[in-house]
C-alpha cells in the first residue's frame, strides 16, 4: 500500500522560532509532500513558500491578553504556554481527520487524539529530558522546599499526561540510537531509527589553521568549556552563534587573542569550510545537528565522550573524542593532527546524514507502520464478527 501525498499530515507543536526541530518538520513535510499544522507561528518567524503551514490557534498566542501570557520566553520553558499547547492539541480538530496518516513531530504534539482509523507516528527527538534523565539536575537548581515540592507535584502530573499519549502511537521514530534507547527505558516502547538529514552547503575548502565551534548559546552547549581549553593554546578558534550566554562569554574571551566570537552568521558553511577541525562539547546530546553538519562537510569531529556525539566520533578516523574537562579537551586539541584524517572517509561515515537517505528511510518507515496498522484493524474487525457459537 503506497500512500498517496494528500493522506499524510505533520502535525508540529509551535513555531516560535526557526529551529532544529522546526527545519525537520519542514524537510518531512517536502519528502512526503504533507501540510505542517502547529499551534502558532511566532510574529517574525520566516516559512519557506515550498510547505504549507496552517496555524491552529495563531490568534490565541500572538494576540491579545492571551497572547501576552504565553508569549514565548526562556528558550521554550514558559510552563503555561507548554501546558496550553499540549491541551490545545487534545480538542477536537476536525481539519486532521480526514488525514490517512499523521507524523508528529516534537513532544507536544503527542498529546492530539487521533480517530480510530487513523495511523500515528510519534517523532519526539526525545522524551522530555526535564521529566525523565535530567529531572534531579533540574529539581536541584530550585534549592527552595516548598517550591521543590511544587515542581515535583507538577512533574508527576505531565509524566502521567506523557505517558498516557503513547497509547495513540502506531510506531516511535527516533532520530538517534541514543534517542531510541531513552524511548525504551520510559515508555517500554521500541522505535525505529531515522536520522535527520543534513541540509545546507557543507564543504570541505581547505584549512585556513583554526578550529570552530557554533550552536545556540546556552549553558548545555558548554561553550565556556570550550573557551578556556583553548586559553592559551597557540591554535585559532572561531565560536559562531548567538544566545542568553554571548555576554558571559565575551567577557571569558576577550583576554585571549587566539578566540574569538563572531555572534550569528546564516552563512556559517563558509566558516566551517577553511576550518582544521570542528569542536562540538554538549551535553549528552539527543543527536548532534552540529556533528553531522561537520563531517558532511569533511571536517574531523573533536567531540565530547557523551550523549549521541560519542557515536559520531570513530577515533582516528572522523575525529577524536575527549572527556568534559578543560584538560582532556585541552591535551586533545594539541595531540590533533589534520593530516591523520581522510575527507573522503568522513564524508562516506557521514552519508547515514544526507537528505536521500533520511527520504528513502522515512517514506519506508510511513508505508510500513500505515499497511501494518490498516491490517491489524482489519485482522480485529474480521475477529469481532464471528458468530458466536453457544453450548
Amino acid at each position: 500500500m503506497r500512500l498517496d501525498s494528500h493522506d499524510v499530515a505533520i502535525l508540529h507543536d509551535r513555531f516560535p522560532a526557526m529551529g532544529g526541530g522546526e527545519r525537520f518538520a519542514i524537510e518531512a513535510a517536502r519528502v512526503l509532500d504533507a501540510p505542517i499544522f502547529t499551534m502558532y507561528v511566532a510574529d517574525g518567524v520566516e516559512s519557506p513558500d515550498d510547505v504549507t503551514i496552517v496555524p491552529i490557534r495563531q490568534g490565541k498566542y500572538t494576540r491579545g491578553l492571551s497572547g501576552h501570557l504565553l508569549e514565548w520566553k526562556n528558550e521554550g520553558m514558559n510552563p503555561l504556554e507548554t501546558m496550553s499547547v499540549a491541551l490545545d492539541w487534545t480538542d477536537a480538530h476536525d481539519e486532521l481527520a480526514n488525514y490517512d496518516v499523521v507524523l508528529e513531530s516534537a513532544p507536544l504534539s503527542k498529546s492530539y487524539v487521533p480517530p480510530v482509523d487513523q495511523t500515528v507516528l510519534h517523532y519526539p527527538h526525545s522524551p522530555p529530558r526535564w521529566l525523565y534523565d535530567l529531572y534531579r539536575e533540574r529539581l536541584a537548581a530550585f534549592d527552595y522546599p516548598g517550591v521543590q515540592l511544587a515542581l515535583k507535584g507538577y512533574a508527576k502530573w505531565w509524566r502521567t499526561l506523557d505517558k498516557e499519549a503513547n497509547d495513540y502511537i502506531d510506531r516511535f521514530v527516533a532520530n538517534s540510537e541514543l534517542v531510541r534507547d531513552r524511548i525504551q527505558r520510559y515508555y517500554n516502547r521500541d522505535a525505529t531509527v531515522v536520522y535527520p538529514p543534513v541540509t545546507g552547503d557543507w564543504r570541505d575548502e581547505g584549512d585556513d589553521g583554526y578550529f570552530v565551534t557554533w550552536s545556540r548559546l546556552a549553558p548545555e552547549k558548554r561553550i565556556g568549556l570550550v573557551i578556556d581549553a583553548f586559553a592559551g593554546l597557540d591554535e585559532r578558534l572561531l565560536v559562531v552563534g548567538d544566545g542568553k550566554e554571548r555576554e558571559r562569554l565575551e567577557r571569558k574571551a576577550r583576554p585571549h587573542d587566539n578566540v574569538e566570537l563572531l555572534g550569528f552568521l546564516p552563512d556559517v558553511e563558509d566558516v566551517v569550510s577553511r576550518a582544521t577541525a570542528v569542536v562540538y562539547a554538549p551535553k549528552d546530546e539527543d543527536f548532534g545537528l552540529v556533528g553531522a553538519e561537520a563531517l558532511t562537510a569533511g571536517k574531523p569531529l573533536i567531540g565530547v565522550n557523551e550523549g549521541y556525539t560519542r557515536q559520531q566520533v570513530v577515533e582516528g578516523k572522523t575525529g577524536l573524542g575527549f572527556a568534559p574537562t578543560v584538560r582532556s579537551l585541552r591535551e586533545t586539541v594539541e595531540a590533533f593532527d589534520p593530516d591523520d584524517f581522510d575527507t573522503d572517509d568522513i564524508q562516506e561515515f557521514a552519508r547515514r546524514y544526507d537528505r536521500r537517505t533520511f527520504a528513502q528511510s522515512l517514506r519506508e518507515v510511513v508505508d510500513r507502520t500505515h499497511r501494518e496498522a490498516a491490517e491489524k484493524r482489519t485482522a480485529v474487525d474480521a475477529d469481532d464478527t464471528k458468530p458466536i457459537r453457544i453450548r
